[in-house]
C-alpha cells in the first residue's frame, strides 16, 4: 500500500507548505543571489533540481531517498519510485538587440550601450541521459515522472518579474514517452558525437505526446506564493494535443505521417476526407486532423497513440529494443 509521509496526509496542509517551501528554498535565496551577483559579475541562476524536488515531495506528500545523486528521487514504496526533472527558465543570460552584448538578468538596461532592448531567453529544457542500453532500460522503470518548471509569467515584459511554477506528471509506459526514447537512443543518440543527453522540450510536440497532467501550478511574485492548481498526483488535467496544427511547423510531422494519421482516423471512424491530400501542405492536413478530433470526438489518448506511432514506430529496430520495451510494445501489439 501506498503511504504518504505522516505530516504530508492532509493536502491543504502541503498547499500551505508547498508555498512556505518556495519562499523559504527559493524567493529568498533568489533575493540574496541577486544581491552577491550584482558584487561578484556571477550568474544569478540558483541551482533549481533540488528546489525542485523538495516542491514535488510537498506537493505529492512522498519523500526521497535523502541522497542528491544516487538513490531514488520520490519514493512511494520500496519498489516503487519516481523520477524528477526541473527545467529553469528564469534569469538566464540575456541579450541587447541593439548592439549584441550578454546582458544579466540583474540589469534592465546593456551595460555597453545602455539600451533597454533586451531580449530574456528561455531556451531551457529538462535533460534525459541516457548514455548505454542500461540507461534505455531504466527509462521506462520509474512509476512516473515529475517534470517541474520555473518560467517567468511574461519573457516579453521586461518587468514583470512573476515567476510560473508547474509541475506535470507523466507516465513512461506510455507509448508517446517509450517510443521518443527508442527513437532518441537509435537513432539521434547513436549519430551524435556529443553524445549528449535527450532535450525535452516544455511545451513542445514531443512533450504533448507524452500526455502529461498538470497536477500543480503557482505564481510567485517578489514576496508572495498563489497557489493556482494543487492536485493529486494521480490526478491532474490533460495538456491535449488539439488543436494539432499550432504544431504544423514540428520538424519530426511530416506531410507523409500527417497523411498516415488522416488514413488511420479515417478507416478507424469510417470517414472519407474530400480533395487531393497529396497536394495539401502541414498546415492544411494538421487542420484536417483537428477537423477530425472534433467531429468524432476523438479522444486524447487516441490522438497521442496514433501520432507516437506514425512519428516513431517505422524507425525503430525491434531486433535492438531492450526487453521491458518489447513487453510495452506487445501490449500494444506492435512486437
Amino acid at each position: 500500500m501506498i503511504k504518504r509521509i505522516n505530516i504530508l496526509n492532509d493536502i491543504e496542509k502541503r498547499k500551505e507548505l508547498s508555498e512556505k517551501l518556495i519562499y523559504d528554498l527559493y524567493i529568498d535565496l533568489r533575493k540574496k543571489i541577486f544581491e552577491w551577483s550584482a558584487l561578484t559579475n556571477q550568474t544569478p541562476q540558483a541551482r533549481m533540481g533540488y528546489v525542485g524536488q523538495h516542491l514535488v515531495s510537498i506537493v505529492t506528500g512522498f519523500g526521497g531517498s535523502k541522497s542528491g545523486a544516487r538513490g531514488y528521487d520520490i519514493i512511494f514504496r520500496h519498489y516503487l519510485y519516481g523520477e524528477i526533472k526541473t527545467c529553469y527558465r528564469v534569469d538566464q543570460l540575456g541579450k541587447c538587440k541593439d548592439c549584441g552584448l550578454e546582458v544579466s538578468a540583474i540589469e534592465k538596461n546593456c551595460p555597453y550601450c545602455n539600451s533597454g532592448n533586451i531580449e530574456r531567453k528561455e531556451d531551457s529544457k529538462w535533460l534525459l541521459t541516457i548514455k548505454n542500453n542500461n540507461d534505455l532500460k531504466n527509462m521506462v522503470e520509474p512509476f512516473m515522472y515529475f517534470f517541474v518548471l520555473f518560467e517567468f509569467e511574461d519573457i516579453t515584459d521586461l518587468y514583470n518579474e512573476n515567476i510560473v511554477a508547474s509541475i506535470w506528471t507523466v507516465n513512461p509506459k506510455n507509448i508517446g514517452f517509450y517510443l521518443c526514447i527508442l527513437d532518441y537512443y537509435q537513432n539521434i543518440l547513436s549519430k551524435s558525437n556529443s553524445k549528449a543527453p535527450f532535450n525535452l522540450w516544455p511545451y513542445k510536440l514531443k512533450f504533448y505526446l507524452m500526455q502529461p497532467k498538470l497536477i500543480y501550478r503557482s505564481k510567485i511574485s517578489k514576496n508572495e506564493v498563489t497557489t493556482v492548481i494543487f492536485e493529486d498526483f494521480l490526478g491532474g488535467e490533460v495538456e491535449t494535443l488539439h488543436p494539432l496544427v499550432r504544431f504544423n511547423n514540428a520538424n519530426n510531422l511530416t506531410p507523409n505521417i500527417l497523411k498516415n494519421v488522416i488514413q488511420k482516423l479515417c478507416h478507424k471512424y469510417n470517414l472519407y476526407v474530400e480533395g487531393n491530400i497529396d497536394s495539401y501542405n502541414k498546415k492544411k492536413l494538421c487542420e484536417i486532423i483537428d477537423e477530425i478530433t472534433l467531429k468524432k470526438n476523438v479522444s486524447n489518448d487516441i490522438l497521442c497513440d496514433i501520432l507516437s506511432e506514425s512519428i516513431y514506430f517505422q524507425n525503430i529496430d525491434l531486433a535492438e529494443v531492450p526487453n521491458n520495451y518489447k513487453i510495452l510494445l506487445k501490449e500494444r501489439g506492435l512486437y
